[in-house]
Protein backbone atom coordinates (compact mmCIF):
# COMPACT_ATOMS: atom_id res chain seq x y z
CA UNK A 1 0.00 0.00 0.00
CA UNK A 2 1.13 3.52 -0.78
CA UNK A 3 -0.57 6.86 -0.17
CA UNK A 4 0.17 10.56 -0.28
CA UNK A 5 -0.50 12.81 2.72
CA UNK A 6 -0.82 16.56 2.05
CA UNK A 7 -2.24 19.39 4.13
CA UNK A 8 -2.48 23.18 4.22
CA UNK A 9 -2.19 23.83 0.49
CA UNK A 10 -3.91 27.21 1.02
CA UNK A 11 -4.93 27.59 -2.60
CA UNK A 12 -5.79 31.26 -3.31
CA UNK A 13 -3.21 32.52 -0.82
CA UNK A 14 -0.89 35.22 -2.14
CA UNK A 15 2.80 35.68 -1.37
CA UNK A 16 3.36 37.99 1.59
CA UNK A 17 6.07 40.48 2.49
CA UNK A 18 7.04 41.45 -1.07
CA UNK A 19 7.15 45.13 -1.99
CA UNK A 20 8.62 45.00 -5.49
CA UNK A 21 8.58 42.05 -7.88
CA UNK A 22 9.98 42.14 -11.43
CA UNK A 23 7.29 41.84 -14.08
CA UNK A 24 8.73 38.61 -15.47
CA UNK A 25 8.57 36.99 -12.00
CA UNK A 26 5.04 38.10 -11.18
CA UNK A 27 3.54 35.45 -13.44
CA UNK A 28 5.45 32.75 -11.54
CA UNK A 29 3.87 33.93 -8.29
CA UNK A 30 0.40 34.14 -9.80
CA UNK A 31 0.55 30.55 -11.04
CA UNK A 32 2.57 29.08 -8.14
CA UNK A 33 -0.41 27.56 -6.32
CA UNK A 34 -1.68 25.92 -9.50
CA UNK A 35 1.77 24.56 -10.27
CA UNK A 36 2.15 23.23 -6.72
CA UNK A 37 -1.20 21.40 -6.97
CA UNK A 38 -0.19 19.97 -10.35
CA UNK A 39 3.08 18.76 -8.81
CA UNK A 40 1.14 16.98 -6.06
CA UNK A 41 -1.11 15.25 -8.58
CA UNK A 42 1.87 14.37 -10.79
CA UNK A 43 3.58 12.81 -7.77
CA UNK A 44 0.50 10.77 -6.87
CA UNK A 45 0.15 9.46 -10.43
CA UNK A 46 3.87 8.79 -10.96
CA UNK A 47 4.12 6.97 -7.64
CA UNK A 48 0.92 5.04 -8.40
CA UNK A 49 -0.45 5.66 -4.93
CA UNK A 50 -3.56 3.85 -3.72
CA UNK A 51 -5.13 7.07 -2.41
CA UNK A 52 -4.50 10.70 -1.48
CA UNK A 53 -5.27 12.42 1.83
CA UNK A 54 -5.98 16.18 1.86
CA UNK A 55 -6.06 17.14 5.53
CA UNK A 56 -7.71 20.54 5.76
CA UNK A 57 -7.09 24.10 4.56
CA UNK A 58 -6.82 22.97 0.97
CA UNK A 59 -8.21 26.43 0.25
CA UNK A 60 -7.09 29.63 1.95
CA UNK A 61 -10.67 30.74 2.61
CA UNK A 62 -14.09 29.17 2.85
CA UNK A 63 -15.22 30.85 -0.36
CA UNK A 64 -12.60 29.76 -2.91
CA UNK A 65 -12.48 31.84 -6.07
CA UNK A 66 -14.19 30.24 -9.04
CA UNK A 67 -10.88 30.16 -10.90
CA UNK A 68 -9.31 28.20 -8.05
CA UNK A 69 -12.28 25.85 -7.81
CA UNK A 70 -12.04 25.17 -11.53
CA UNK A 71 -8.38 24.19 -11.63
CA UNK A 72 -8.69 22.22 -8.36
CA UNK A 73 -11.45 20.04 -9.78
CA UNK A 74 -9.58 19.69 -13.07
CA UNK A 75 -6.62 18.25 -11.15
CA UNK A 76 -8.93 15.98 -9.15
CA UNK A 77 -10.33 14.71 -12.46
CA UNK A 78 -6.79 13.71 -13.42
CA UNK A 79 -6.63 11.58 -10.27
CA UNK A 80 -10.02 10.11 -11.13
CA UNK A 81 -8.75 9.11 -14.58
CA UNK A 82 -5.86 7.35 -12.82
CA UNK A 83 -8.35 5.59 -10.51
CA UNK A 84 -6.87 7.25 -7.42
CA UNK A 85 -9.41 8.09 -4.69
CA UNK A 86 -9.05 11.23 -2.58
CA UNK A 87 -10.09 11.55 1.06
CA UNK A 88 -10.62 15.18 1.93
CA UNK A 89 -11.68 17.15 4.99
CA UNK A 90 -11.96 20.88 5.66
CA UNK A 91 -10.00 22.96 8.18
CA UNK A 92 -10.39 26.24 9.99
CA UNK A 93 -9.58 28.37 6.92
CA UNK A 94 -11.77 26.55 4.39
CA UNK A 95 -14.53 25.42 6.79
CA UNK A 96 -17.19 23.74 4.69
CA UNK A 97 -20.24 25.47 3.26
CA UNK A 98 -21.66 23.41 0.38
CA UNK A 99 -23.35 26.28 -1.46
CA UNK A 100 -20.02 27.99 -2.09
CA UNK A 101 -18.78 25.27 -4.43
CA UNK A 102 -19.93 25.86 -8.00
CA UNK A 103 -18.51 22.66 -9.43
CA UNK A 104 -19.42 19.09 -8.55
CA UNK A 105 -16.88 17.10 -6.56
CA UNK A 106 -15.67 14.20 -8.74
CA UNK A 107 -16.80 10.75 -7.67
CA UNK A 108 -13.27 9.79 -6.65
CA UNK A 109 -13.36 12.36 -3.80
CA UNK A 110 -14.73 11.09 -0.53
CA UNK A 111 -15.62 14.11 1.58
CA UNK A 112 -15.73 14.37 5.32
CA UNK A 113 -18.29 17.16 5.30
CA UNK A 114 -19.71 17.00 8.84
CA UNK A 115 -18.46 18.38 12.15
CA UNK A 116 -18.60 14.89 13.57
CA UNK A 117 -16.27 11.94 13.36
CA UNK A 118 -16.96 9.26 10.75
CA UNK A 119 -15.04 6.39 9.17
CA UNK A 120 -14.73 5.57 5.47
CA UNK A 121 -13.26 2.37 4.08
CA UNK A 122 -11.63 1.08 0.93
CA UNK A 123 -9.82 -1.98 -0.33
CA UNK A 124 -6.60 -1.44 -2.29
CA UNK A 125 -5.82 -3.21 -5.55
CA UNK A 126 -3.61 -5.59 -3.60
CA UNK A 127 -6.50 -6.47 -1.28
CA UNK A 128 -5.52 -4.50 1.84
CA UNK A 129 -8.43 -3.26 3.93
CA UNK A 130 -8.09 0.40 4.93
CA UNK A 131 -10.16 2.48 7.35
CA UNK A 132 -9.87 6.28 7.39
CA UNK A 133 -11.47 8.27 10.21
CA UNK A 134 -11.90 12.03 10.25
CA UNK A 135 -14.18 15.09 10.58
CA UNK A 136 -14.46 18.57 9.06
CA UNK A 137 -14.82 22.12 10.29
CA UNK A 138 -18.14 23.81 9.60
CA UNK A 139 -17.02 26.89 11.54
CA UNK A 140 -13.70 28.78 11.90
CA UNK A 141 -12.99 27.11 15.24
CA UNK A 142 -13.79 23.86 17.05
CA UNK A 143 -13.33 23.86 20.80
CA UNK A 144 -14.84 20.39 21.17
CA UNK A 145 -12.42 17.58 21.97
CA UNK A 146 -13.01 15.79 18.68
CA UNK A 147 -10.42 13.14 19.53
CA UNK A 148 -12.88 11.68 22.06
CA UNK A 149 -15.24 10.77 19.19
CA UNK A 150 -12.60 8.73 17.33
CA UNK A 151 -13.16 4.98 17.68
CA UNK A 152 -10.37 2.58 18.47
CA UNK A 153 -8.71 0.75 15.59
CA UNK A 154 -11.10 -1.42 13.62
CA UNK A 155 -10.46 -4.92 12.26
CA UNK A 156 -8.60 -3.76 9.16
CA UNK A 157 -5.06 -4.00 7.82
CA UNK A 158 -4.40 -0.29 8.34
CA UNK A 159 -6.41 2.33 10.19
CA UNK A 160 -5.54 5.98 9.49
CA UNK A 161 -6.71 9.06 11.36
CA UNK A 162 -7.03 12.40 9.56
CA UNK A 163 -7.00 15.31 12.00
CA UNK A 164 -6.78 19.05 11.33
CA UNK A 165 -5.95 20.99 14.49
CA UNK A 166 -3.98 20.51 17.66
CA UNK A 167 -4.45 23.40 20.07
CA UNK A 168 -7.38 25.39 21.38
CA UNK A 169 -9.51 26.64 19.66
CA UNK A 170 -8.68 24.28 16.80
CA UNK A 171 -9.85 20.81 17.82
CA UNK A 172 -7.26 20.38 20.60
CA UNK A 173 -5.72 17.00 21.38
CA UNK A 174 -2.88 15.43 23.34
CA UNK A 175 -0.43 13.14 21.56
CA UNK A 176 -1.12 10.40 24.08
CA UNK A 177 -4.80 10.49 23.07
CA UNK A 178 -3.91 9.84 19.43
CA UNK A 179 -1.53 6.99 20.25
CA UNK A 180 -4.10 5.37 22.55
CA UNK A 181 -6.49 4.80 19.63
CA UNK A 182 -4.17 2.12 18.23
CA UNK A 183 -4.15 3.55 14.68
CA UNK A 184 -1.35 2.80 12.25
CA UNK A 185 -0.86 6.38 11.06
CA UNK A 186 -2.11 9.85 11.97
CA UNK A 187 -2.27 12.30 9.06
CA UNK A 188 -2.32 15.75 10.64
CA UNK A 189 -2.86 19.25 9.27
CA UNK A 190 -2.92 22.86 10.54
CA UNK A 191 0.74 23.39 11.54
CA UNK A 192 2.76 24.74 8.59
CA UNK A 193 6.14 23.63 9.88
CA UNK A 194 6.78 19.91 9.21
CA UNK A 195 6.78 17.89 12.42
CA UNK A 196 6.94 14.22 13.31
CA UNK A 197 5.29 13.98 16.72
CA UNK A 198 5.70 10.22 17.03
CA UNK A 199 7.20 7.30 15.13
CA UNK A 200 5.21 4.51 16.84
CA UNK A 201 2.83 5.08 15.24
CA UNK A 202 3.82 7.85 12.88
CA UNK A 203 1.99 11.06 13.75
CA UNK A 204 2.94 13.66 11.15
CA UNK A 205 2.30 17.26 10.21
CA UNK A 206 3.67 17.40 6.64
CA UNK A 207 3.75 21.22 6.67
CA UNK A 208 2.50 23.48 3.94
CA UNK A 209 3.76 22.34 0.52
CA UNK A 210 4.14 25.88 -0.87
CA UNK A 211 5.97 28.57 1.08
CA UNK A 212 4.00 31.82 0.98
CA UNK A 213 6.10 33.88 3.43
CA UNK A 214 9.75 34.03 4.47
CA UNK A 215 8.74 32.42 7.78
CA UNK A 216 7.86 29.25 5.86
CA UNK A 217 11.33 28.95 4.32
CA UNK A 218 12.80 25.47 3.72
CA UNK A 219 9.61 23.47 4.23
CA UNK A 220 9.50 19.93 2.98
CA UNK A 221 6.41 19.39 0.80
CA UNK A 222 4.14 16.37 1.07
CA UNK A 223 4.56 13.01 2.76
CA UNK A 224 4.62 9.80 0.74
CA UNK A 225 3.80 6.79 2.91
CA UNK A 226 4.45 3.18 1.90
CA UNK A 227 3.82 -0.07 3.72
CA UNK A 228 6.61 -2.53 4.42
CA UNK A 229 4.98 -5.54 5.98
CA UNK A 230 2.81 -4.16 8.76
CA UNK A 231 4.90 -0.98 9.07
CA UNK A 232 4.22 2.37 7.36
CA UNK A 233 7.33 4.26 6.22
CA UNK A 234 7.11 7.99 5.36
CA UNK A 235 9.33 9.98 3.00
CA UNK A 236 9.06 13.60 1.93
CA UNK A 237 8.60 14.89 -1.60
CA UNK A 238 9.16 18.50 -2.63
CA UNK A 239 6.32 19.96 -4.71
CA UNK A 240 6.83 23.71 -4.28
CA UNK A 241 6.65 25.90 -7.36
CA UNK A 242 8.52 28.89 -5.92
CA UNK A 243 11.09 28.79 -3.13
CA UNK A 244 12.09 31.28 -0.45
CA UNK A 245 15.81 31.12 0.23
CA UNK A 246 18.49 33.08 2.09
CA UNK A 247 22.08 33.10 0.84
CA UNK A 248 25.24 34.72 2.19
CA UNK A 249 27.69 36.19 -0.31
CA UNK A 250 31.22 37.02 0.88
CA UNK A 251 32.70 40.29 -0.38
CA UNK A 252 36.11 39.66 1.16
CA UNK A 253 37.84 39.94 -2.24
CA UNK A 254 35.75 42.85 -3.50
CA UNK A 255 37.77 46.10 -3.40
CA UNK A 256 35.60 48.29 -5.60
CA UNK A 257 31.80 48.45 -5.97
CA UNK A 258 31.92 47.45 -9.66
CA UNK A 259 33.45 44.09 -8.68
CA UNK A 260 30.20 43.13 -6.96
CA UNK A 261 28.27 42.66 -10.21
CA UNK A 262 30.20 39.66 -11.61
CA UNK A 263 29.71 37.87 -8.28
CA UNK A 264 25.97 38.40 -8.34
CA UNK A 265 25.71 37.21 -11.95
CA UNK A 266 27.14 33.84 -10.85
CA UNK A 267 24.26 33.16 -8.44
CA UNK A 268 22.41 30.01 -9.45
CA UNK A 269 19.19 28.31 -8.30
CA UNK A 270 17.49 25.05 -9.23
CA UNK A 271 13.95 26.44 -9.16
CA UNK A 272 12.23 29.86 -9.20
CA UNK A 273 13.47 31.51 -6.00
CA UNK A 274 12.61 34.51 -3.85
CA UNK A 275 16.09 35.31 -2.61
CA UNK A 276 17.22 37.20 0.49
CA UNK A 277 20.84 38.02 -0.30
CA UNK A 278 23.10 38.81 2.65
CA UNK A 279 26.55 40.32 2.17
CA UNK A 280 29.34 39.34 4.56
CA UNK A 281 32.94 40.57 5.02
CA UNK A 282 32.04 43.95 3.60
CA UNK A 283 34.74 46.06 5.28
CA UNK A 284 36.45 47.06 2.00
CA UNK A 285 33.30 48.69 0.63
CA UNK A 286 32.57 50.48 3.89
CA UNK A 287 29.73 52.95 4.30
CA UNK A 288 29.01 53.24 0.57
CA UNK A 289 27.66 49.70 0.46
CA UNK A 290 25.57 50.29 3.57
CA UNK A 291 24.13 53.45 2.02
CA UNK A 292 23.17 51.79 -1.27
CA UNK A 293 21.62 48.80 0.52
CA UNK A 294 19.57 51.10 2.76
CA UNK A 295 18.44 53.29 -0.15
CA UNK A 296 17.02 50.35 -2.10
CA UNK A 297 18.86 51.39 -5.28
CA UNK A 298 21.31 48.49 -5.14
CA UNK A 299 18.49 45.97 -4.92
CA UNK A 300 16.87 47.41 -8.02
CA UNK A 301 20.12 47.39 -10.00
CA UNK A 302 21.18 43.89 -8.94
CA UNK A 303 17.80 42.49 -9.90
CA UNK A 304 18.63 43.22 -13.53
CA UNK A 305 21.90 41.29 -13.16
CA UNK A 306 20.61 37.99 -11.80
CA UNK A 307 18.99 35.01 -13.48
CA UNK A 308 15.34 35.22 -14.57
CA UNK A 309 14.65 32.48 -12.01
CA UNK A 310 15.67 34.77 -9.14
CA UNK A 311 13.64 37.52 -7.54
CA UNK A 312 15.85 39.51 -5.18
CA UNK A 313 13.40 40.62 -2.55
CA UNK A 314 15.81 41.71 0.18
CA UNK A 315 19.45 42.78 0.62
CA UNK A 316 21.13 42.95 4.02
CA UNK A 317 24.62 43.18 5.47
CA UNK A 318 25.67 40.44 7.88
CA UNK A 319 26.69 41.48 11.38
CA UNK A 320 25.91 45.10 10.60
CA UNK A 321 25.95 47.03 13.89
CA UNK A 322 22.69 48.64 14.84
CA UNK A 323 23.37 52.35 15.04
CA UNK A 324 21.47 54.44 17.53
CA UNK A 325 19.08 56.88 15.83
CA UNK A 326 20.31 60.47 15.74
CA UNK A 327 18.19 63.21 17.27
CA UNK A 328 19.13 66.75 16.20
CA UNK A 329 18.66 68.15 19.71
CA UNK A 330 20.98 68.88 22.58
CA UNK A 331 21.36 66.43 25.47
CA UNK A 332 20.16 69.22 27.76
CA UNK A 333 16.68 68.72 26.34
CA UNK A 334 16.63 65.28 27.97
CA UNK A 335 17.29 66.86 31.35
CA UNK A 336 14.46 69.34 30.78
CA UNK A 337 12.12 66.51 29.84
CA UNK A 338 13.08 64.55 32.93
CA UNK A 339 12.44 67.56 35.15
CA UNK A 340 8.95 67.79 33.65
CA UNK A 341 8.24 64.16 34.49
CA UNK A 342 9.43 64.74 38.05
CA UNK A 343 6.48 67.06 38.62
CA UNK A 344 4.10 64.94 40.74
CA UNK A 345 0.97 66.12 38.89
CA UNK A 346 2.34 65.22 35.46
CA UNK A 347 3.80 61.91 36.66
CA UNK A 348 0.48 60.93 38.26
CA UNK A 349 -1.43 61.86 35.12
CA UNK A 350 0.81 59.70 32.95
CA UNK A 351 0.37 56.68 35.22
CA UNK A 352 -3.22 57.34 36.24
CA UNK A 353 -4.44 53.89 35.18
CA UNK A 354 -1.79 52.18 37.26
CA UNK A 355 -2.57 54.43 40.20
CA UNK A 356 -6.13 53.13 40.19
CA UNK A 357 -4.94 49.59 40.80
CA UNK A 358 -5.09 49.07 44.59
CA UNK A 359 -2.24 46.57 44.56
CA UNK A 360 0.08 48.83 42.55
CA UNK A 361 -0.90 52.06 44.27
CA UNK A 362 1.00 51.19 47.44
CA UNK A 363 4.18 50.59 45.43
CA UNK A 364 4.10 53.90 43.57
CA UNK A 365 5.73 56.05 46.23
CA UNK A 366 8.37 58.77 45.96
CA UNK A 367 11.22 56.25 45.76
CA UNK A 368 9.46 54.35 42.95
CA UNK A 369 8.90 57.59 41.02
CA UNK A 370 12.53 58.69 41.25
CA UNK A 371 13.79 55.24 40.26
CA UNK A 372 11.45 55.13 37.25
CA UNK A 373 12.56 58.55 36.04
CA UNK A 374 16.24 57.65 36.46
CA UNK A 375 15.73 54.51 34.39
CA UNK A 376 13.90 56.52 31.74
CA UNK A 377 16.85 58.91 31.36
CA UNK A 378 19.30 56.01 31.21
CA UNK A 379 17.25 54.31 28.51
CA UNK A 380 17.02 57.47 26.41
CA UNK A 381 20.77 58.03 26.57
CA UNK A 382 21.38 54.41 25.53
CA UNK A 383 18.87 54.50 22.68
CA UNK A 384 19.69 57.77 20.89
CA UNK A 385 22.60 59.91 19.75
CA UNK A 386 22.26 63.62 20.46
CA UNK A 387 23.75 66.72 18.96
CA UNK A 388 27.13 67.41 20.55
CA UNK A 389 28.95 70.65 21.12
CA UNK A 390 30.80 70.21 17.81
CA UNK A 391 27.54 70.03 15.85
CA UNK A 392 26.63 73.49 14.71
CA UNK A 393 23.61 74.30 12.58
Amino acid sequence: MKFLHAADLHLDRSFEGLTSVPEHFQERLITANQKMLKNIVDTAITQAVDFVLLVGDTFHQNRPTLKTQRYFFQEMDRLAEAAIPVFMNFGNHDFYQADRYWFAFPENIQLFDEERVETKKLVTNSGEKIAITSFSYLHPTIETLMIEQFPRKEDVDFHIGMYHGGQMPYAPFQLSELVAKGYDYWALGHIHVPQILSEKPYVIYPGTPQEHTQKEMNLTGVTLVESQGNQLIPTTVSVEAVRWRRQTLSLANVRQPKELFPLVRKLTVTAPTLLHLEFSETEKLGEELAYQVASGELLEVLQSEVSQDICLWQLTIADSPIERPYLAVDEKLVDQLIMTYQTPEIYTELLSELEQNPQLHTLMNQEFRMDTIARLKEKMMESYRFRGNADVD
